[in-house]
Protein backbone atom coordinates (compact mmCIF):
# COMPACT_ATOMS: atom_id res chain seq x y z
CA UNK A 1 0.00 0.00 0.00
CA UNK A 2 1.41 3.33 -0.74
CA UNK A 3 1.50 6.12 1.42
CA UNK A 4 -0.96 8.48 -0.70
CA UNK A 5 -3.46 5.69 -0.47
CA UNK A 6 -3.55 5.90 3.29
CA UNK A 7 -6.33 7.63 5.02
CA UNK A 8 -6.02 10.45 7.25
CA UNK A 9 -5.80 7.97 10.11
CA UNK A 10 -3.21 5.86 9.32
CA UNK A 11 -0.95 8.78 8.04
CA UNK A 12 -1.44 9.87 11.98
CA UNK A 13 -0.51 6.62 13.11
CA UNK A 14 2.41 6.28 10.92
CA UNK A 15 3.66 9.63 12.28
CA UNK A 16 3.25 9.06 15.79
CA UNK A 17 5.41 6.37 15.70
CA UNK A 18 7.72 7.55 13.59
CA UNK A 19 7.50 10.56 16.21
CA UNK A 20 7.76 8.34 19.17
CA UNK A 21 10.71 6.38 17.41
CA UNK A 22 12.88 9.00 17.17
CA UNK A 23 11.82 10.63 21.21
CA UNK A 24 12.70 6.73 22.12
CA UNK A 25 16.31 7.44 20.74
CA UNK A 26 16.76 11.15 22.01
CA UNK A 27 16.14 9.73 25.37
CA UNK A 28 18.80 7.27 25.24
CA UNK A 29 21.04 10.29 24.12
CA UNK A 30 21.18 8.59 20.26
CA UNK A 31 21.13 10.92 17.28
CA UNK A 32 20.32 9.23 14.35
CA UNK A 33 21.73 12.24 11.77
CA UNK A 34 20.32 11.15 8.08
CA UNK A 35 16.66 10.55 8.60
CA UNK A 36 15.27 11.01 5.45
CA UNK A 37 12.30 9.49 3.06
CA UNK A 38 14.29 6.16 2.19
CA UNK A 39 15.38 5.59 5.76
CA UNK A 40 11.60 5.33 6.92
CA UNK A 41 10.50 1.76 6.36
CA UNK A 42 6.67 0.77 6.33
CA UNK A 43 5.98 -2.95 7.11
CA UNK A 44 2.54 -4.31 7.64
CA UNK A 45 1.48 0.00 8.74
CA UNK A 46 4.65 -0.37 11.33
CA UNK A 47 7.46 2.26 10.82
CA UNK A 48 10.89 1.19 11.06
CA UNK A 49 14.01 3.06 11.27
CA UNK A 50 16.99 1.93 9.33
CA UNK A 51 20.87 3.33 7.95
CA UNK A 52 21.66 3.66 11.55
CA UNK A 53 25.23 4.37 9.76
CA UNK A 54 25.92 8.04 11.14
CA UNK A 55 24.03 7.19 14.12
CA UNK A 56 26.26 8.85 17.34
CA UNK A 57 25.48 8.77 20.94
CA UNK A 58 25.53 12.15 21.70
CA UNK A 59 29.00 12.13 23.71
CA UNK A 60 30.52 10.83 20.71
CA UNK A 61 29.06 12.62 18.15
CA UNK A 62 31.48 14.46 15.70
CA UNK A 63 32.04 18.10 13.90
CA UNK A 64 34.23 16.68 11.97
CA UNK A 65 32.15 15.78 8.65
CA UNK A 66 33.12 17.75 5.29
CA UNK A 67 30.28 16.18 3.72
CA UNK A 68 26.67 16.47 3.68
CA UNK A 69 24.55 13.12 3.79
CA UNK A 70 21.35 12.01 3.06
CA UNK A 71 19.17 14.48 1.17
CA UNK A 72 18.77 18.08 0.98
CA UNK A 73 15.04 18.55 2.01
CA UNK A 74 15.75 16.50 5.51
CA UNK A 75 18.75 18.03 5.83
CA UNK A 76 19.24 20.69 9.11
CA UNK A 77 19.87 24.09 7.06
CA UNK A 78 22.37 24.68 9.57
CA UNK A 79 24.10 21.91 8.61
CA UNK A 80 23.61 23.22 4.58
CA UNK A 81 25.16 26.81 5.86
CA UNK A 82 28.02 25.23 7.87
CA UNK A 83 29.38 21.67 6.76
CA UNK A 84 31.43 21.57 10.30
CA UNK A 85 27.54 21.95 12.09
CA UNK A 86 27.24 19.26 14.50
CA UNK A 87 23.83 17.80 13.69
CA UNK A 88 22.11 17.53 16.87
CA UNK A 89 18.31 16.38 18.29
CA UNK A 90 17.56 19.36 16.32
CA UNK A 91 18.51 17.96 13.40
CA UNK A 92 16.54 15.35 13.73
CA UNK A 93 13.49 17.02 14.81
CA UNK A 94 13.85 19.34 11.64
CA UNK A 95 14.02 16.20 9.66
CA UNK A 96 11.13 14.40 11.48
CA UNK A 97 9.16 17.32 10.28
CA UNK A 98 10.05 16.86 6.76
CA UNK A 99 8.82 13.46 7.18
CA UNK A 100 5.57 14.43 8.32
CA UNK A 101 4.72 16.68 5.81
CA UNK A 102 5.95 13.70 3.25
CA UNK A 103 3.45 11.17 5.02
CA UNK A 104 0.75 13.82 4.68
CA UNK A 105 1.54 14.64 0.58
CA UNK A 106 2.58 11.40 -0.33
CA UNK A 107 5.43 12.28 -2.09
CA UNK A 108 9.11 13.32 -1.81
CA UNK A 109 9.48 17.19 -0.60
CA UNK A 110 10.05 19.51 -3.60
CA UNK A 111 9.64 16.62 -6.00
CA UNK A 112 9.04 18.90 -8.68
CA UNK A 113 12.53 20.60 -7.85
CA UNK A 114 16.26 18.93 -8.38
CA UNK A 115 18.07 18.25 -5.44
CA UNK A 116 20.89 20.94 -6.19
CA UNK A 117 22.74 23.83 -4.94
CA UNK A 118 19.84 25.87 -6.40
CA UNK A 119 17.19 24.14 -3.59
CA UNK A 120 19.82 24.20 -1.05
CA UNK A 121 20.46 27.94 -1.45
CA UNK A 122 16.13 28.08 -1.19
CA UNK A 123 16.19 25.82 1.78
CA UNK A 124 18.73 28.59 3.55
CA UNK A 125 16.53 31.26 2.40
CA UNK A 126 13.12 30.06 4.16
CA UNK A 127 11.61 27.77 1.61
CA UNK A 128 9.64 25.02 2.93
CA UNK A 129 6.75 22.85 1.93
CA UNK A 130 3.55 24.25 3.27
CA UNK A 131 1.02 22.13 4.95
CA UNK A 132 -1.27 20.07 3.00
CA UNK A 133 -4.98 21.88 2.62
CA UNK A 134 -7.11 19.59 3.97
CA UNK A 135 -5.02 18.58 6.67
CA UNK A 136 -6.71 17.39 10.09
CA UNK A 137 -6.15 19.09 13.21
CA UNK A 138 -4.99 15.82 15.02
CA UNK A 139 -1.98 15.52 12.62
CA UNK A 140 -1.63 19.25 12.34
CA UNK A 141 -1.07 19.47 15.75
CA UNK A 142 1.40 16.41 15.76
CA UNK A 143 3.49 18.24 12.91
CA UNK A 144 3.61 21.53 15.21
CA UNK A 145 4.67 19.52 18.10
CA UNK A 146 1.54 20.04 19.98
CA UNK A 147 0.48 16.27 20.51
Amino acid sequence: EHINELDWNNKYILASQLASAIEFLHENNIIHRDLHGNNVLIHKKNIKLADFGLSKKITEASSNTSKIFGMIPYIDPKKLDNPNYKLDKKSDVYSIGVLLWQISSGHKPFYETDYDVSLALSILNGKREKIIDGTPVKYNNLYRGNN
